[in-house]
């Protein structure tokens, strides 16, 4: 299992569109010391995912997890899509879709990101 992401910070979902290109952003607000981080999937075909995280860790899921997804959840995951799973040692939500992309910046909590404008948001 390859790690894609670990943080302590919180985050939660920013945004999620099914309609202008199926994006997903989940947002780390800007910190005393610390950036405001955006994670960004762009093609999303499927998720599942809590509305806040305290403490995120993200890594590539595995073909068992992705047998698991058909077989819950009627869901094929084709080869071609990264499957991105929420949890260290267990599936806690999932993300199918494009890159797993990230930013941060000096950005507030509303400002828009760096990943360009996104129907519905500031």
């Amino acid at each position: 299992m390859t790690e894609l992401f670990r943080s302590e910070r919180t985050f939660q979902v920013w945004h999620y569109t099914a309609a202008h290109g199926d994006r997903l952003l989940l947002r780390s607000p800007l910190g005393r010391d610390s950036p405001r981080v955006d994670l960004y999937v762009e093609g999303v075909q499927g998720l599942l995912l809590k509305p806040l995280y305290r403490g995120l860790v993200i890594r590539e899921g595995t073909d068992e997890e992705r047998e698991r997804l058909e077989s819950l959840y009627g869901m094929s995951v084709p080869a071609s899509a990264h499957l991105h799973v929420v949890g260290e040692d267990r599936m806690c939500g999932f993300v199918a879709g494009g890159p797993l992309l990230r930013y941060e910046d000096d950005g507030e909590f509303r400002d828009p990101s760096h990943f360009g404008p996104i129907p519905g948001t500031p």
